[in-house]
């Protein structure tokens, strides 16, 4: 009996050292807006692939969240681990200016299965329809004694964001294997291979196959220290790795199987109360577009299209851009968070450059150690060569928020409850958004803009956003 007692004892220690060794992180944002001239809230840009150009402050229509989930599986003296990692990711749809596509859930219940709008489901949009759920990461680190890491699986990988446009400049996320922490004596050596498809929209290369198989090397030089901050470096080649149908179909143009190149230097500088990071970018080929304005997430995918697949052109492409952001903090009552950048992009079969330039500041204003009041300015410009003038978007924002600001770090403390009104102003509200619906075409810009959305100026409403 008291072999059993001591057998019950050992095996509840252990399952309670297990449960106590899960780490639970997550993140989440949740709110509601109403439109000033009636109707529901109207947001430019949804973060992500579409970023907020100008600010995220008082212009996130979504519900998002993610759920993280971590443990150390084995940990031996030698300083050696073994750990799994997986992460959760839900959203609901709120694709801007496309008809069918926005979230039409209700109140009070979000689904999480079932089929998306555009699907054409029966109750697509409806909140038992379900909305965007995503196994985002699953993978596992072997930690050396050494400090190296070993990692393989699905995983955020080597992010770098703006956080007040919701934006990520570099993002290797995705299928792959690497290895970390290589220590060189002037910083770390990480190298890894990543995976990504693309789609043949044409349907004609190879039918049994339509994805194209494309990895990615990337190769990152981290904490540089050169006396006054330090640099990052980081390269990423990509090419299409083509089956022989795919082959033949990369004569005719259905694909882009050149080499591609991205170069990112990026010189970090900490101080007192916040940082400052000067970015430089260049990319080619299937990485010139996601590295051009506020594109898609740069790294994430290589884009092998051509012209006659689907008219997505990349073959030739070359991007640059300049990014200036940081966080600075001006006594105990005032900071501000900033970005600016410019870019340029060559367009094969124009001799015009492609330019987007845009700035957003978010200063605050502490009351005491949990209120603040925050006001948020954004500009953005873009010039692209095949657009019939330029268009620019412009939005400032109010809020005044509740956040556990002495424990949590000032800017950064989160859980933040906000109450919120926005106005935009700028040619892009009206031109820039297109719903697709036959009749509504501006003149002016043919199929592309439409102005039925001149009345989305002014919002109002509350939200929260949360991290841990």
């Amino acid at each position: 009996m008291k072999l059993k007692t001591l057998a019950v004892a050992i095996t509840a220690a252990t399952i309670s050292s297990s449960a106590f060794a899960l780490d639970f992180n997550g993140y989440f944002r949740a709110g509601f807006g109403m439109n000033a001239d009636g109707g529901s809230q109207f947001c430019y840009g949804n973060g992500g692939p579409d970023a907020h150009v100008v600010g995220r402050l008082g212009n996130e229509c979504d519900t998002y969240a993610e759920l993280s989930f971590s443990q150390n599986v084995v940990e031996r003296p030698t300083g050696e681990k073994f750990s799994i990692h997986t992460l959760v990711a839900y959203g609901t749809y709120e694709e801007f200016g496309f008809a069918g596509t926005r979230d039409t859930r209700g109140n009070s219940f979000q689904g999480v299965t079932g089929e998306a709008p555009e699907a054409g489901a029966e109750t697509a949009g409806s909140p038992w329809s379900g909305q965007r759920l995503s196994f985002r990461e699953a993978y596992a680190k072997y930690i050396m004694s050494s400090g190296m890491e070993l990692w393989a699986g699905n995983r955020y990988y080597g992010r770098k964001d703006v956080h007040i446009n919701d934006w990520y400049y570099v993002n290797g996320s995705g299928y792959g294997v690497g290895v970390d922490n290589i220590n060189v004596g002037l910083g770390q050596v990480a190298v890894a291979v990543r995976h990504t498809k693309w789609h043949d929209v044409s349907g004609g290369a190879d039918m049994r196959q339509n994805m194209a198989s494309t990895p990615i090397l990337d190769l990152r030089w981290k904490g540089v220290d050169v006396g006054l901050g330090s640099l990052d470096f980081i390269a990423m080649l990509g090419k299409a790795n083509l089956s022989d149908a795919q082959e033949e179909g990369a004569t005719d143009g259905q694909y882009n199987d050149k080499t591609g190149f991205s170069g990112t230097i990026e010189w970090a500088l900490g101080f007192s109360g916040g940082f400052n990071k000067l970015v430089a970018q260049y990319n080619t080929e299937g990485f010139a577009w996601s590295g051009y304005g506020m594109n898609n997430h740069l790294g994430d995918s290589y884009n092998i299209g051509n012209y006659n697949n689907g008219g997505d052109a990349q073959l030739g492409r070359k991007s640059w851009r300049i990014i200036d952001h940081g966080v600075a903090s001006f006594g105990r009552s005032f900071d501000l968070g900033y970005s600016v950048f410019y870019s340029q992009l060559d367009n094969p079969g124009s001799d015009e450059k492609g330019k987007r330039f845009g700035a957003t500041v978010r200063p605050r204003f502490k009351w005491n150690d949990t209120m603040s009041t925050q006001v948020e300015f954004g500009y953005y410009n873009q010039e692209d060569p095949w657009e019939p003038e330029s268009t620019d978007l412009k939005k400032v924002t109010i809020a005044q928020a509740w956040s556990p600001l002495k424990e949590k770090g000032g800017f950064w403390a989160r859980p933040e409850i906000r109450i919120f009104a926005t106005h935009f102003f700028g040619s892009d509200k009206d031109n820039q958004w297109w719903d697709g619906a036959a009749g509504t075409e501006n003149p002016e810009w043919g199929g592309y803009g439409t102005g039925v959305f001149d009345k989305s100026e002014t919002m109002f409403g509350a939200q929260v956003e949360a991290w841990w």
